[in-house]
């Protein structure tokens, strides 16, 4: 059976975790091969263990590898960095001495090593024990000549990815630690660099707008900046500027005086005056009509307004966080929006990501739902089925994170045993699946090989980039690369460093 690489390179870019990238590689070469085990090592430049994967052709892991895989072997490659490949060890004039080759009676191997550029970080290696002859020589020559060069690539890939991860932990730990970011749940990098972006402002008292999708928590954004500064002890009012007629909203955001309107029977202090010393977030700003814009516009300034009905020029101190689900640049092209205006907001923009470009993060926001929720209801112990955890990966989640909410809330309170399964959930979501790319004529080797080192290389320039905020020297130097190739590459993918400032 000709191997689809196309397809076992979509699947290995798809798996982050080491170890199971290690296993859906190995499954494979003991399918296609006919070995009856296999192993895969990755190490460091000390050619200290990484990781070790071992399985047999049941798709199964090998509890104790270490008394079942020729280390002879293994070390033999390593060491040399060349390939071996014999229909039967026993009879090898060499490896036929070895006491593991001997105890094990290995007849069939195959063993090579994963290189990177002229390093080898790892090996593959393949046996069987009950059929001499196994590996005919074609099979030799696709595993030495292709698969491992496939294989190598993939595992490099993960390591590096798996370095990344690390590094961005370890950046959002030391951000945790410093700061009140309690209610921001994620891991993935475009957040942890919103975390230090709010770690970088959220003292000063510029003017923040926050754009993104409903339901991708703006407002957890907007506390979680006046918590985090000198402002903490004074209010924080939330408005939402598209809750109310645009009749009501100016006095509700100025105050009014008495008798200024039909049933302004009383003076009124406005939400500008309550948020006074502290900060006040409009929501949906986008929203807003246009002759209030122009009003806002002088808060903005020198921070003087006046009440509706009133003459009186009156001063606030407050710090103001705006927020829209709808994109502002393209409603100022649309005359819609006030160019002045957004430009007066735009002083610090952040732009949360909708929660289907950061799936990494469903589990643990899922996890806190449960748990969060199941201690409401009394349901502690409750626990996701496998069906719903593969359903909630491949859902596109147009609500974003409220929408995971509420879908979780609701599942919970209809569980009746310890597991939420996919019936406890609305039917459009327990039907749903994940959109299948349409079948296609599969690529050559080379083809297949050069798309996913491409993909590779463009997501990793780009993590890159976003980690040194579009310093190109400092992600070369983080990335490992020279900084010709490394801005060499900015180019030919067409990626923008100062789209990362």
């Amino acid at each position: 059976m000709k191997p689809d690489f196309f397809e076992i390179g979509r699947r290995l870019l798809a798996e982050s975790e080491v170890r199971k990238l290690l296993a859906i590689a190995l499954d494979q070469a003991i399918e296609m091969s006919g070995a009856e085990r296999g192993m895969i090592i990755l190490f460091d430049s000390d050619g200290q263990n990484l990781f070790e994967t071992a399985r047999i052709f049941k798709n199964e892991d090998i509890a104790h590898p270490e008394f079942e895989i020729s280390r002879t072997i293994i070390e033999k490659v390593k060491s040399e960095k060349a390939s071996i490949c014999l229909r039967n060890a026993l009879a090898d004039p060499m490896l036929g001495k070895s006491k593991s080759v001997s105890r094990l009676k290995i007849l069939s191997v195959i063993c090579v090593p994963l290189k990177h550029e002229t390093n080898v970080f790892g090996v593959l290696y393949l046996d069987n024990r009950t059929v001499r002859g196994v590996f005919e020589p074609e099979t030799c020559a696709f595993f030495i000549n292709q698969f491992a060069e496939f294989i190598s690539l993939a595992a490099h890939q993960a390591l590096e990815r798996k370095r990344l991860h690390n590094h961005v932990l370890h950046l959002e730990q030391i951000l945790r630690q410093n700061y009140q970011f309690d209610s921001i749940i994620g891991h993935d990098p475009k957040m942890v660099e919103i975390l230090k972006l709010l770690a970088q402002v959220a003292d000063a008292d510029a003017t923040v707008l926050i754009q993104g999708e409903s339901g991708t928590g703006k407002e957890l954004i907007a506390r979680a900046l006046h918590y985090n500064s000198r402002r903490s002890k004074k209010p924080f009012v939330a408005i939402n500027c598209a809750a109310l007629p645009e009749h009501l909203l100016e006095s509700e955001l100025f105050g009014h005086v008495r008798g200024s309107f039909t049933g302004a029977i009383r003076d009124k202090d406005g939400w500008f005056e309550t948020a006074n010393g502290g900060t006040i977030f409009l929501d949906e700003v986008s929203e807003m009509p246009p002759h209030l814009q122009v009003k806002l516009l002088r808060i903005l300034q020198n921070g003087e307004y006046s009440r509706v009905g009133s003459t009186e020029i009156r001063h606030c101190d407050v710090r103001i966080v705006a927020a829209a689900s709808r994109n502002l640049q393209t409603l100022v092209k649309q005359e819609k929006f006030r160019e002045e205006f957004y430009y007066r907001l735009n002083v610090i923009d952040i732009c949360l990501p909708p929660l289907r470009d950061r799936r990494g993060d469903i589990a643990i926001l899922a996890q806190h739902f449960v748990n969060k929720y199941g201690a409401k209801y009394g349901k502690e112990n409750l626990r996701l089925s496998r069906e719903v955890e593969t359903l909630l990966m491949n859902y596109s989640f147009p609500g974003n994170v409220r929408e995971l909410e509420n879908m979780l809330h609701r599942a919970i309170v209809l569980a009746e045993g310890q597991v939420i399964e996919p019936n406890h959930f609305p039917v459009n979501v327990a039907n749903s699946k994940m959109t299948s790319t349409s079948k296609k004529q599969l690529p050559p080797f080379r083809e297949a090989k050069q798309q996913v080192v491409e993909e590779f290389e463009r997501n990793f320039i780009t993590e890159h980039l976003k980690i040194s905020r579009g310093n190109i020297s400092q992600a070369a130097r983080t990335a490992g690369i020279d900084l010709k190739n490394f801005y060499a590459k900015t180019k030919k993918y067409g990626i923008d460093p100062l789209a990362f400032k």
